[in-house]
């Protein structure tokens, strides 16, 4: 059994050995594609790789998001929970793993204190149940001898014998080698202002949360998303960070033409919010203000079955199939996914989903987290999907 399997494409072969060495220098035992025996069928060896690991490391680029070997890798790691998306060049990882965290490598030339890096340490230390290897403590630097004495005149005094100054040196020579180990092995800083990437908890929460989602969400409030907003990027799309500036993560892009919240903010980088929940911060240079347009309503209130409201009754009972959720409005798919949380008594934050919901009996607010079954985790990832399409 291997702890780590590798799925990418081989145009970034390079560039995955040395995430491969990485790992392998880190503790864990790897596997990927370079070692596959030549006696063997291609399907069977990955097959039985990935099922025997105990995590999957997605390398994503340009041309691994279009391989359909590696899409179908990742969705077998992601159906065993065993997934661990990174990304090495400006890519968003392809529907549906976009809904699932992902550490982004574009920059990383190998320091273990990266930001990208230690998130994939974090992963493959949860998943494979104990923590990565640490660096060896540095060796000791023997202490230089003493220095020779002069040679004494024969016709001078012989001046008495000293014991003393050879302890000092060599004490002064262990503590400068205390020095530099304590250095050494001493933790990278974290990085400041960099708040967790979380899912938002308004019915948005990702279907598999990770080892990050137990961090306390970090956002403005609700109501300060009150200024719509459209990008003025000549490159058709912008970026959404996890924190402010270039060095965070990305977690989403808003696309030319479509419509996202916000506020006025001191700064250059403002915190926006997408119409899926996504929240994070967007270069200000970007940002169109729409003025004078009230910000889009966030929920379309369905119909629902009979003119219940209810759009999907049976959600938590079976698993739904996307052809029956064609024809749906992107409204109705996101009341669909949301229905699957309030009936486990979710505490919604967003006010218009609330409103949504409190015209029901059956709905009793009680919480902000909730255990979704396997069934309606499968429902909610594939809703998700849908919306997103349908927007």
């Amino acid at each position: 059994m291997v702890d780590v399997f590798i799925s990418y494409s081989r145009d970034n072969k390079a560039r995955v050995a040395d995430i491969a060495a990485a790992v392998a220098a880190a503790g864990y035992d790897v596997w990927w594609d370079a070692e596959l025996p030549p006696h063997r069928s291609y399907g069977d060896v990955i097959t039985e790789k990935i099922g025997s690991a105990k995590a999957a490391i997605v390398v994503w680029s340009r041309a691994s998001a279009q391989s359909e070997w590696v899409r179908a890798e990742a969705d077998v790691a992601r159906n065993q929970k065993k997934l661990v998306q990174t990304a090495i060049d400006d890519v968003m990882p392809p529907l549906p793993f976009n809904q699932i965290q992902f550490a982004d490598l574009s920059d990383w030339t190998g320091d273990p204190a990266h930001s990208g890096w230690r998130k994939v340490l974090m992963s493959l230390e949860e998943l494979c149940g104990r923590g990565a290897v640490s660096a060896p403590p540095p060796r000791p630097i023997p202490a230089a001898p003493p220095p020779m004495p002069p040679l004494a005149d024969p016709g001078a005094a012989t001046p008495p014998k000293s014991s003393f100054l050879p302890w000092v040196l060599l004490g002064l020579a262990v503590v400068a080698v205390a020095l530099l180990a304590w250095k050494l092995t001493e933790p990278a800083p974290a990085t400041p202002d960099a708040p967790p990437v979380v899912a938002e908890k308004e019915g948005d929460a990702a279907a598999e949360p990770t080892a990050a989602a137990s961090a306390p969400t970090v956002s403005a409030p609700a109501e300060a998303f009150t200024l719509a907003a459209v990008i003025d990027d000549p490159d058709g799309f912008t970026n959404i960070r996890a924190g402010r500036g270039t060095r965070h993560a990305i977690i989403g892009k808003v696309l030319e033409g479509e419509t996202f919240l916000t506020y006025r903010q001191p700064g250059a980088w403002w915190r926006v919010r997408k119409g899926d929940g996504t929240t994070g911060f967007m270069y200000r240079k970007y940002i169109r203000l729409i003025e004078g347009a009230a910000a889009p309503a966030a929920v379309e209130v369905p119909a629902g079955v009979g003119g219940s409201g209810v759009v999907i009754p049976d959600s938590s009972e079976r698993l739904l199939s996307p052809d029956e959720l064609r024809g749906l409005s992107a409204g109705e798919l996101r009341i669909a996914r949301n229905e699957i949380f309030a009936r486990h008594g979710f505490r919604f934050s967003d006010p218009a989903l609330r409103a949504h919901f409190g015209r029901f009996d059956w709905y009793r607010p009680a919480s902000v987290t909730v255990e979704l079954s396997d069934v309606e985790k499968a429902n909610v990832a594939l809703l998700k999907s849908a919306e997103a399409a349908a927007r």
